[in-house]
């Protein structure tokens, strides 16, 4: 059954990104051409957001308990994030479809002049997209029914709590901290409120995985993309010794510069919609460590110390994979200039050799990916965030 959803979401207009396609439109990032179901898409994102305003009015009405508070601000923390991602892709719709467009085209270009070499990479990206897709769809599933049986498991795990609540010195154990127009803490509203707090769960859980997931298979399509221009370099001046005419070496150059030229502007342009929200996300993401990390230090029960502990694991896990496929881009894009060197120059003629010069020139160009105008995502960065988190848990531990 599993097996046949998951073939369900296959496109074939769309080999590489076609199950992160298929979320993001189910979510209404990207927007239908129908204008009734755009209304209904965008009404879904408004009030997703107005949740974040209910959860931040609760957040100065509990301010002086500070364990409510780094409950709450953690969740809160993770909702702004999540309300910034959805409405910064509705809101650069035009951007996100072009970069998208291009890595369909770009991974359709290779598959059809592919050879044994440059499918072997194709077949490995791809192999690799669908994985950490799915395996970030299962992690953001865990986490959303983690949150959501959270309340569940601290009244059964404490008989404490139990009778606190019977008896009235227990407040009903919620979902999410957050403002509502009227009693939520005695039925029938309390219940409304953990229905209405499921349903925000649904939508920042399916937000996050369609998000981050088409982020991360884009930079992986980067990353294959680079290897396979260096794989052409190598072999543009003929692989067998024989060398080829000035008119055939400069069509094939062209063309490589050509194809370097998209990707490097596709990737700026990837960069600039992606750049202000890795820069919140980073902000927000070393104070929810260090919240995460505090919790679980200071939890009682062996129940809510594995809860924390997933809920860390889940912070830390996302932030990783963001940089490990930003660094690792970078890393590949610092190599594509060695193809024009790995190919066979030596047997060529000046003006060749003049052209290839040149071509190498424009491979020295890297691909950068940044959060805002203050860092790269690269693996430095995410061994700081923890640094940082660490100094801030240390600080509300004294």
């Amino acid at each position: 059954m599993i097996k046949e959803f998951l073939q369900s979401l296959e496109d074939p207009n769309r080999p590489l990104f076609g199950p992160n396609y298929w979320l993001l439109s189910k979510i209404g990032m990207l927007l239908p051409k129908n204008r009734i179901n755009i209304i209904l898409k965008l009404m879904i994102h408004a009030i997703g957001t107005l949740f974040v305003f209910t959860q931040y009015t609760e957040l100065y009405v509990i301010r002086s308990d500070l364990d409510l508070v780094l409950t709450n601000l953690k969740i809160s923390m993770l909702s702004i994030i999540c309300v910034i991602k959805a409405n910064t892709f509705v809101f650069w719709q035009g951007n996100w479809r072009q970069v998208i467009d291009y890595i369909t085209e770009a991974d359709k270009f290779e598959r059809d002049n592919q050879d044994e070499a440059k499918g072997h990479i194709i077949n490995t990206y791809t192999k690799y997209c669908r994985r950490v897709t799915y395996f970030y769809w299962v992690l953001l599933f865990t986490t959303s029914i983690t949150t959501i049986i959270t309340p569940l498991m601290k009244y059964c795990s404490s008989e404490k709590f139990q009778e606190g609540f019977h008896n009235g010195t227990e407040q009903f154990p919620h979902i999410f901290s957050s403002w509502m127009p009227f009693d939520k803490e005695n039925s029938p509203g309390c219940w409304i409120t953990v229905m209405w707090h499921i349903g925000i769960c649904a939508y920042g859980a399916t937000v996050v995985a369609a998000y981050d997931t088409g982020v991360m298979v884009i930079l992986v399509c980067f990353g294959g993309k680079l290897d396979l221009l260096r794989i052409r370099c190598r072999e543009m001046l003929d692989t067998e010794g024989k060398g080829v005419s000035d008119e055939n070496a400069d069509k094939v150059i062209r063309e490589l510069h050509r194809i370097h030229v998209l990707l490097l502007k596709h990737s700026r342009l990837f960069n600039s919609v992606l750049s202000p929200v890795m820069f919140c996300y980073i902000v927000m993401c070393s104070l929810m460590i260090c919240a995460s990390a505090f919790q679980l230090t200071s939890a009682t029960s062996t129940t809510e110390k594995l809860l924390m502990a997933e809920y860390l694991i889940f912070s830390i896990a996302q932030l990783f994979l963001f940089c490990w496929h930003s660094n690792d881009v970078i890393g590949k894009s610092e190599g594509v200039m060695m193809g024009p060197y790995e190919s066979d120059w030596s047997a060529s003629n000046l003006k060749q050799r003049k052209n290839v010069l040149i071509l190498q020139g424009q491979m020295r160009i890297v691909h950068i990916y940044t959060a805002g105008p203050f860092t790269n995502l690269t693996l430095s960065t995410f061994v700081n965030i923890l640094k940082g988190a660490y100094s801030y848990y240390t600080i509300l531990r004294k």
